[in-house]
């Protein structure tokens, strides 16, 4: 089975391609901007460079697996951003700007499409596939109860939105394929700990991921 793991080098991408990684059975592809643009192999790992934000780069990651494999079996795409160095969630209206939203709907929504509409071809055999997105509970229209964290919010709930057309339109065209997006809580990774300070040590590591399926 060849599962391809988008942001492999750390938190949830990093778990699911260390525990993937044990199934001597299983290939793994992980993918991070931050490896090396050439093609590498670390036991049964292959390691490919792939920025979800820059379509040149989905692009060459592409011509890299087609020469490499037939097919992919699972899509597991971990890719997103909250924050940076540069700013925080925002509080309220007055802190919202371009460049933050635009740098969260690239990587949390735009980049997941457009990563599959590239990789399509490696889905098309009669094998049951899957492709699965980490979204987030707060992109919930219906369950924002706090407000704040615009941009994040909105990223998210356009991934959310962006999966469910695409499995409307891939059960007719391509019905072997089924799609999730997983809820994973609060998570001990660099994405969540700033925010993690009223879970008790450890409660948040084991969380079970929720799943919504189409």
């Amino acid at each position: 089975m060849n599962i391809l793991i988008i942001g492999a080098n750390r938190g949830i991408g990093k778990a699911l391609t260390d525990l993937c990684a044990a199934h001597q059975n299983w290939q793994v592809i992980g993918t991070s901007r931050d490896f090396d643009p050439e093609l590498k192999r670390t036991e049964n790992v292959w390691q490919v460079h792939c920025d979800i934000t820059n379509q040149v780069s989905i692009k060459r990651m592409r011509q890299q697996l087609t020469t490499q494999f037939e097919q992919i079996d699972w899509l597991l795409n971990c890719a997103g951003i909250l924050h940076t160095d540069a700013y925080m969630p925002e509080k309220a209206l007055k802190q919202v700007n371009a460049q933050q939203l635009m740098d969260n709907y690239q990587t949390n929504a735009m980049g997941h499409l457009l990563l599959i509409q590239q990789l399509e071809p490696l889905f098309t055999s009669p094998s049951a596939k899957l492709i699965a997105s980490v979204s987030a509970r707060i992109g919930s229209i219906e369950d924002n109860h706090l407000g704040g964290w615009y941009a994040y919010r909105m990223s998210k709930a356009a991934l959310n939105m962006g999966i469910k057309t695409l499995a409307i339109e891939w059960a007719r065209t391509h019905p072997q394929v089924k799609f999730m997006l997983l809820h994973p809580g609060t998570t001990d990774t660099d994405l969540s700990n700033h925010f993690n300070k009223g879970y008790p040590k450890d409660s948040y590591k084991l969380r079970k991921i929720q799943p919504i399926t189409y």
